[in-house]
């Protein structure tokens, strides 16, 4: 099967009111199957018009909305490779992928991200350089050079029209093994890979996610993670040809989007639940002290049951009372913050805190962790109606996993990627004998759930020879309450160490209770360096560090005053830690951990 196929069963089955919708506080637009369907034809019919031939490469940079969906299957269509890339990256990083790519077209949504397609492009435009079109989707885009996406439509209905079905024929005549899109991988460290996912590759994963997750007709599915990324667009994929409405909406609007949307599943990165738990919490420390306390009761009884239901036990009469009349009062209140429907959450891009998922368990809405590469697309995940802490689930069906004696996980089957384009070297480093090398380290537990311990490159070595896995540990300090960003330090150093940065609503109200009365009028910065606010830091460190071996206990530690970004380039695009860029721009502050003159020492 194709992409195309898999598109056009979606369209002829698709029920008549469901709809590709856009929102946000300021509009709201919806487009039909029937119409969806009628774009996809006349892109496609335009591409080729303009001139594109089979297996050319058409990089997109847009938010999600639904012109993404139509670009990304009309230029499938006409027989391109799609090259979606994050509207984030710098005028650098977007000149390296459209040169490592060979880009033939290239197309932005917004002015801005026009402005930064044609300063990257400059350099490819020559008369002999392999980018002959820019396209802009709205109008305020468009400049010198640039091709309006509405004139590529037109072009293309003027060919059907006069009965030029030859992008139909274009499309009919792809296979299974033909190159789909390449996805370049943001990467912690090094230049980004361009990862290539065959027809074959995506629909066989769409097929196993639709056979093991329930998602029906009745469903409505935000869109909210960039579709540039593998989650996103294959969770989007799978919406389509299972008839689920799919709703665009921005990051920043999500919050606003729920009670307006009322969605019943959509996919998001740990670090966005987590914000939305931090969220409920600090409303709720901001009640009354009688409300507040009747939240943490409520809470606490959640928590209890969601428990149970982790660990597949069953509830007694006594708690399935406490947790009804907690749920009536509390618990629904919660639910209703997100919209009052979500049946579950899916999470993956990055390990979840297991407290997470007891959390969002604790007031009735599961999330469900997966795993999975760009390289590999959806490889695992937890089942509906039976969610595990700290596993990423059972394989799908179809797939292979093992873990070898090193610990590293591989995997084999039709999901995984052909390679990397135009690196031979690199593909040859991961890909042997069928297997691919994820480069992260697992173990099976005994229900046959993967567990993801770690990432290979990301072991710390301390200069006695020891191997730390940083996440578990950093997931651990989060989990403390105080702390809303960890890195882990000491490769090569005697010791480890720890950035924190500090939750600020948490702090604020620990120093209340701390009483120091003049926190909140206090300049951040000399806040953390409060030798109150210092002695409450090493203590949740000491607490951290009774769970771990000696080798792995933290020594000593920074506060960092600011959230680590994207933007600073400290953080990927799905949210995970560049490391290397930490270290390098923290170095100071590093090195000062291990000269004493650091904040003291955790024991």
């Amino acid at each position: 099967m194709t992409i195309l196929s898999l598109f056009d069963r979606s369209v002829a089955t698709w029920p008549r009111d469901a709809a590709v919708r856009w929102w946000s506080p300021a509009f709201d637009r919806s487009i039909s199957a029937a119409r969806l369907s009628e774009e996809v034809s006349k892109l496609a019919a335009g591409l080729l018009a303009m001139g594109l031939a089979r297996g050319e490469r058409v990089v997109l940079i847009s938010e999600n909305r639904p012109e993404w969906a139509v670009i990304d299957y009309g230029t499938i269509a006409a027989g391109g490779v799609l090259v979606p890339v994050y509207p984030s990256l710098t005028v650098e990083q977007l000149r390296y992928v459209l040169h490592d790519a060979g880009a033939s077209f290239a197309i932005a949504s917004t002015r801005a991200l026009a402005e930064k397609l044609l300063e990257a492009a400059q350099p490819l435009r020559a008369p002999d350089g392999p980018l002959r079109h820019i396209l802009a989707m709205e109008p305020d885009a468009l400049a010198p050079g640039v091709t309006s996406c509405s004139d590529l439509t037109a072009m293309g209905n003027e060919r059907i029209a006069a009965g030029d079905a030859s992008w139909r024929r274009v499309a009919e005549a792809l296979r299974e093994d033909d190159l789909a899109t390449i996805i370049y991988t943001s990467g912690t460290t090094g230049s980004p890979k361009g990862v290539m996912l065959t027809h074959g590759n995506i629909t066989a994963n769409v097929r196993m996610l639709a056979e093991t997750l329930d998602f029906t007709q009745a469903d409505v599915a935000l869109s909210f993670l960039p579709l540039c990324h593998v989650t996103q667009r294959i969770a989007d994929y799978t919406f389509f040809d299972r008839g689920v409405s799919i709703v665009y909406v921005a990051l920043e609007d999500l919050s606003r989007a729920l009670p307006v949307i009322r969605p019943t599943i959509f996919p998001g990165v740990p670090r966005v639940f987590e914000k939305a738990r931090d969220a409920i919490l600090a409303r709720a420390a901001r009640k009354p002290a009688p409300l507040h306390a009747l939240f943490r009761h409520a809470l606490s009884v959640g928590r209890a049951m969601a428990r149970l239901r982790l660990e597949g036990g069953a509830p007694g009469a006594w708690l399935r009372w406490k947790h009804a009349l907690a749920d009536r009062v509390v618990l629904s209140v919660i639910r209703d913050g997100l919209g009052g429907r979500v049946r579950y959450l899916v999470s993956g891009g990055a390990p979840l805190d297991p407290q997470v998922m007891e959390f969002f368990l604790s007031f009735g809405v599961p999330i469900l962790e997966g795993y999975g590469l760009t390289e590999t697309t959806v490889l695992t995940i937890n089942r509906p109606g039976s969610p595990r802490a700290g596993t990423v689930g059972p394989p799908l069906p179809g797939v292979q996993v093992q873990v070898d004696a090193s610990g590293e996980i591989l995997a084999a089957g039709p999901t995984i990627s052909a390679g990397y384009f135009n690196d031979a070297k690199r593909t040859a480093a991961s890909f042997h004998d069928g297997w691919f090398h994820t480069g992260d380290l697992g173990r099976f537990n005994a229900q046959g759930s993967l567990v993801i311990t770690g990432r290979k490159k990301e072991l710390l070595v301390t200069s006695g020879g020891k191997k730390v896995a940083p996440v578990p540990i950093e997931q651990a300090i989060v989990g403390s309450g105080l702390v809303c960003q960890a890195v882990l330090v000491g490769d090569r150093r005697k010791y480890l160490s720890a950035l924190l940065v500090p939750d600020r609503d948490r702090l604020l109200t620990a120093c209340r209770r701390l009483g120091i009365d003049s926190a909140e009028a206090t300049p951040w910065e000399a806040l953390l360096q409060n030798n109150e606010v210092i002695a409450l830091y090493r203590d949740m460190l000491s607490s951290v560090n009774r769970s771990l071996a000696r080798f792995e206990q933290i020594k000593n530690f920074a506060l960092l005053p600011r959230e680590l970004t994207q933007e600073a380039g400290e953080l990927t695009p799905t949210l995970k830690l560049r490391r290397a860029a930490i270290e390098e721009k923290y170095r100071p502050v590093i090195d000062a951990l291990y000269e004493g003159k650091g904040t003291q020492e955790s024991h």
